[in-house]
């Protein structure tokens, strides 16, 4: 896990007072900074972070991912699949996707998992079935998740 730390980050983590999380997808970067916890949501259930966590790699599904700051902020992300790495009191997130829960617009999510359900209610030759099983599980994610701060 490579990122640009400065003395305090770097203090912080060596004295075992927070975590360094870093969130990126395909796009780029969606998060980095000091953390109290994080909670994601694995393959084999929602899990938690905390400072000293032991050494963990996971695969992470569709779903809500928290992110409590050390000023206290929570940030809540919809996020896409992907891996997570924990070592050292740092947290790598590797996701397809995220956006802010508070960003997601409704209307756009309920469009596309009418599209995805009726795409899987008269399948063809043409629909890619796994691809629209995706984007209705995203849909739905953000349509559970999306508007609340």
């Amino acid at each position: 896990m490579a990122a640009t730390l400065g003395t305090t980050e770097k203090q912080a983590l060596a004295d075992n007072k927070a975590l360094w999380v870093e969130m990126r997808s395909p796009d780029g970067p969606i998060f980095a900074g000091l953390c109290r916890t994080v909670i994601v949501p694995g393959t084999k259930g929602t899990f938690g972070v905390l400072v000293r966590h032991a050494p963990l790699m996971s695969s992470l599904e569709v779903g809500l991912t928290k992110v409590s700051t050390s000023d206290g902020q929570e940030l809540r992300f919809v996020t896409g699949g992907g891996f997570v790495e924990v070592q050292n009191n740092r947290v790598l997130l590797l996701v397809d996707f995220a956006e802010p829960t508070d960003a997601i617009d409704l209307v756009r999510a309920q469009d596309a998992l009418n599209r995805a359900k009726a795409r899987l209610r008269n399948p063809s030759e043409e629909v890619d079935v796994a691809r629209a099983e995706a984007a209705m599980q995203r849909a739905t994610t953000r349509l559970r998740f999306g508007g609340k701060a």
